[in-house]
């Protein structure tokens, strides 16, 4: 049960410190070196499990897989059309529904572009 609960603390701790938006393949890769037994579907799990509980957001990332992020202050995101790398962004947008029979709970805005280093890599 030990075993468990490090590899649940290491999971969440690779979220925060890697601070790049991981996928669940990247921190798997991180954390397998210093937990052999971990799997793949074990990240995953625990992954979803934080994300559902608030303590992490799940980034979706369109044709590509879900990105996680320790950030949980309203903030929103940009996909660098190059690298494919994802920006936390401070941009909010005010959405004003011109449809009145429903009431708004939410919204994702990802944002595309290039990134810096990319950019620097076109010059």
């Amino acid at each position: 049960m030990v075993k468990v609960k490090k590899q649940k603390e290491a999971i969440l701790a690779a979220v925060c410190t890697m601070r790049n938006h991981p996928t669940a393949d990247e921190i798997y890769d991180k954390l397998r070196k210093d937990f052999p037994h971990l799997s793949l579907g074990t990240v995953y799990r625990n992954l979803n499990a934080f994300a559902q509980q608030g303590d992490i957001l799940r980034v979706s990332v369109p044709g590509s897989g879900d990105r996680f992020d320790f950030r949980l202050d309203e903030h929103q995101h940009l996909l660098c059309d190059k690298c494919r790398r994802v920006f936390d962004v401070d941009a909010y947008v005010n959405i004003e529904l011109k449809e009145t029979k429903v009431t708004m709970a939410g919204y994702t805005l990802m944002l595309h572009g290039i990134c810096a280093k990319c950019m620097c890599e076109e010059d």
